[in-house]
Parts: C-alpha cells; sequence; structure tokens
C-alpha cells in the first residue's frame, strides 16, 4: 500500500494494544449505579409528559415519576419483582423519597406512601401509563441524550475537523443485537407426547428468528433485534446512549436502514458528528446515503465486492488504466514477467464539499508516472444519478453520463477510508464499543432473556436500560469535573 493521507496499514504483531486495565476507581457498584438513576434530571423532566393520576383511568395510588424511577431501576436490578423488593427496605424508599424532594420539591415527597408500590402495581402502570406514553418518552429521551453528549465534549463544534482519521468522541457507533426470547414455547398450546395432556404455554408475540455474527458464520438466535447508537469520550463510563429502535425484519438489510435513518436523525441535532462506525450490515446503498448527510462510513467492504475497471484516461502519451480495487482507485500495471497487477494510486486528500441538502466526497489522487506525476479527482462515497449536478467533461464539454446511466456502483466500490490503510486500522476498532453496549444489555437482563412480553413493553425496559447507562455516565462526569475543580485549588 503506498504511504498517503491514511497511511500504510501496519501488521497485526506491530498494531497498539488498546487493552486497559480496569481500576478499581473506574467500578461501579449497584448501590451507586441506583443512586445515579435517582439524581438523574431526565427522569423527573419525563414525568412531567405524563398524565396526571386522575386523568387517565383509576386514580393512581403513586405518582408517574415513581414508576419512571422503576422502569430505570429495573435493567440494574434485573427483573421487576427485584426492583420491588429492593424499594421494599425502608432506607432504599427514604432515599427515593429523598431524590424526588431534591427535584421536584417537597410537596411532592410528603404526598409520597410511607411504603413503596408492589410489581403488580408496577406491571399495571407499565400498562396503563407508560406504553401508552412511550413515543413522547422517547423523543424526549433522544433529545437529552444529545444536550447530554454535547454537555460532556462530545462531537464538540470548537474542534478541528481531521476528515482522514477523525477523534473517537466526534464518531457515532451503532449496531444491532438480538436478546433471547423470554419463552422458549413457539405454540400457546402443544400435546404431551406421552399421555396427550394439552399444555399452556406463554409465548412473546414479538419474537422471530434472526441471524446473527455476519452471513459467513451466521448465529441463529430467537428473540427480537435492537438497534443501538452512542457516543463516547476515551475514558470509562463516557458513553452517551443516543438513540435505541427496535428492527422487525430479520434480514440484515432492515437492520442497515433503520442504522440510516437514526443516525440521519441524529446528524440533524448533532451537526458537527463527523461519521459513523458500523459493521458489514451497511452497503453501497446505506453508505451512499450517509455520505449525502455530510457523514464519513467506516466499515469493511462486503467479501463479495471484486476488482472492478473504472477508466482510462490519457494525461499523458501513455495513459492509465483505473480500477476500483479495496475501496480505493488501482492503477493496473504490468510487471516484470508479463502479467498485470493492481498497484493502489497514492491518496493526498480527502476532500469534502459539503452542502445543505446533499454533499459531496472526493480522493484527490497523485498518479505516478514516468512522465510527471499526475493530480486527479475521483468523487467517492455517492452513486450518482441523473437527478443529480450535471457533470461535463473538461476536454470536450459533453455531460458525462452519471453513475446510475454507467452502472456503476460508486459507493459500494470506493470508500472514504480505504480499509486497507492505517486511518482504518485505528478507527474501525472503535466499533467494540457497539459490543460494549450489548454486553450491558445482556448483563441487565435477568438469565440473558428478555423480562416483557410483546414489543411495546420491552420498548419500556429497553428505554430503562439506556436511561440507567446515561444516568451513570452523567454522574461520572459531574464527579470528574468537581474532581478536576478540587485539584485546580489544591495546586493554586
Amino acid at each position: 500500500m503506498p504511504d498517503d493521507i491514511f497511511g500504510v496499514p501496519l501488521p497485526d504483531r506491530e498494531r497498539p494494544s488498546r487493552k486497559r486495565q480496569l481500576a478499581d476507581h473506574h467500578q461501579r457498584t449497584a448501590d451507586q449505579r441506583i443512586q445515579d438513576c435517582l439524581d438523574y434530571p431526565l427522569l423527573y423532566e419525563m414525568a412531567e409528559l405524563l398524565p396526571a393520576s386522575h386523568m387517565v383511568g383509576c386514580p393512581r395510588e403513586y405518582p408517574s415519576i415513581v414508576y419512571l424511577l422503576m422502569a430505570a431501576l429495573t435493567p440494574v436490578t434485573k427483573s421487576k419483582r427485584s426492583t420491588a423488593g429492593l424499594l421494599t427496605s425502608a432506607s432504599q424508599w427514604r432515599s427515593l423519597r429523598a431524590g424526588i424532594r431534591r427535584h421536584m420539591g417537597r410537596r411532592a415527597a410528603a404526598a409520597l406512601p410511607l411504603t413503596a408500590p408492589t410489581r403488580g402495581q408496577y406491571d399495571y402502570a407499565v400498562k396503563t401509563l407508560l406504553v401508552p406514553s412511550i413515543e413522547p418518552l422517547e423523543e424526549e429521551f433522544r433529545r437529552y441524550s444529545a444536550q447530554q453528549a454535547l454537555g460532556q465534549g462530545l462531537f464538540p463544534a470548537s474542534a478541528p475537523k481531521m476528515w482522514s482519521r477523525p477523534e473517537r468522541r466526534q464518531l457515532l457507533v451503532g449496531d444491532a443485537t438480538v436478546p433471547r426470547a423470554p419463552s422458549k414455547a413457539r405454540k400457546q398450546e402443544t400435546p404431551d407426547p406421552v399421555t396427550g395432556e394439552v399444555r399452556t404455554h406463554r409465548v412473546d408475540p414479538a419474537a422471530r428468528d434472526y441471524y446473527e455474527n455476519g452471513e459467513k458464520a451466521k448465529r441463529h438466535v430467537r428473540g427480537t433485534k435492537w438497534f443501538f447508537a452512542s457516543g463516547r469520550g476515551d475514558g470509562y463510563w463516557t458513553r452517551v446512549i443516543l438513540t435505541f429502535a427496535h428492527v422487525a425484519g430479520g434480514e440484515y438489510e432492515d437492520e442497515a436502514a433503520v442504522a440510516v435513518r437514526q443516525f440521519s436523525q441524529l446528524k440533524t441535532v448533532l451537526p458537527d458528528c463527523m461519521g459513523v462506525i458500523y459493521d458489514g450490515a451497511l452497503r453501497g446503498v446505506h453508505r451512499d446515503a450517509l455520505a449525502r448527510r455530510a457523514l464519513l462510513v467506516i466499515n469493511k467492504q462486503h467479501g463479495s465486492v471484486s476488482p472492478v475497471f473504472y477508466e482510462r484516461i490519457k494525461p499523458c502519451r501513455s495513459g492509465h488504466d483505473l480500477w476500483c480495487d479495496q475501496g480505493r482507485i488501482a492503477e493496473s500495471i504490468r510487471i516484470d514477467d508479463g502479467t498485470r497487477v493492481l498497484r493502489p494510486i497514492p491518496i493526498t486528500r480527502l476532500e469534502p464539499r459539503i452542502g445543505v441538502t446533499k454533499s459531496r466526497w472526493y480522493h484527490l489522487l497523485r498518479i505516478p508516472c514516468r512522465h510527471g506525476d499526475h493530480e486527479y479527482r475521483v468523487p467517492v462515497g455517492i452513486t450518482t444519478t441523473a437527478e443529480d449536478r450535471t457533470m461535463r467533461d473538461a476536454a470536450t464539454g459533453k455531460r458525462t453520463p452519471s453513475d446510475h446511466e454507467r452502472g456503476f456502483h460508486r459507493a459500494e466500490y470506493l470508500q472514504q477510508i480505504p480499509e486497507e490503510t492505517l486511518s482504518h486500522q485505528l478507527l474501525y476498532p472503535y466499533r467494540s464499543d457497539s459490543e460494549s453496549v450489548h454486553s450491558q444489555f445482556d448483563l441487565s437482563l435477568w438469565n440473558r432473556r428478555m423480562i416483557a412480553y410483546g414489543v411495546d413493553r420491552q420498548k419500556v425496559f429497553v428505554l430503562g436500560f439506556a436511561i440507567s447507562q446515561n444516568a451513570t455516565s452523567h454522574q461520572v462526569f459531574l464527579e470528574g469535573r468537581a474532581n478536576a475543580v478540587m485539584e485546580r485549588l489544591n495546586t493554586a
């Protein structure tokens, strides 16, 4: 590979290790995480979106904030039963009352009953209160999470933008996971093979069959698929989950469509976000949609993509045959034994042209030649259509056909940051942060199975999981800022 703006990739043995030992002060106990949720401002803002107890159904004994706090605590305790049991402790119930008093005032705390709600009361509130209001709760979560990310220094407007090698805090990371269904049953009634007795089972209506781990090593999972997108800095507990969504379809294209839609919405509220990191589920059509929104797409090239002829140019007497190979332009050259090989052409600049409604991306190439090197600009990342701006040949002035008219899928063959480069090697490992989200999600489930039936109830749990993660990130950020102030005062 040439030594260009993206750098020469390192051999596996020379790649720097990014593994860090988790120190004791980075650990977060269950009691600390419970307190993080009780002090998280978002929950108290969400409570204002829910109808009052006298407006819907029978008057509720507890205000809406109690049930929202229980929804956030359930992923920490791993079950609704554990959450209800936790609050039966007089000390924990006092802590909850104290949190409400700090954020909502003494009158709201004094109006609470002396004992915590039961699991049955919480289940009823999920059905009649939280599920009907899930959409405005999700919207409020996304709005607040974006503001929290900006407040914690993610996607900063003041930071320089180096498109060939952006910082971790300037990138979004996303992926989808499939937690196992709460029940293995597929039918509500099955006959016993010995006695013939009909047995009844509880079936999750939202569960379906999915495949994970890519197309080569498929792993069958039955459950519901959930997409998460997040941003983070370099420290522990700096991650902010920005959005989540249910993926109803079982194909990778369905997941990719959801990802593109969510990333596009996040770009609207996070204008200084530079790009996204994703796995091979994103193909050319998805990279095209995101690149038009002024986003870098950093993922691996699909295994089915093979080299394809691009064009022949004649800036000199000899001419050059250009091919698309490994996500970049390469030149077909003849070596000493008479065979032809593809030699990657050095890229001197990744040039974005950011527009209001549509953006373009170019690789500025330096083509080696015995007559003197040539500069040549190649569009990347976007497959042009006839509706795009008309291009004309500089020599003849004739209109250049669009990629669709040529039958050339440019976004599939030419990446903004090619895979076989040092920049890609340094940036793509950040995708493992999505696996960390999935690991935390699995750990929040009782017996690694979803603890709710149906998409609507599961959305409440997933929302509670995202809130509990962001609550800890928020509290760790506040503690770190307070410690930094104390250090400055001590050294002054």
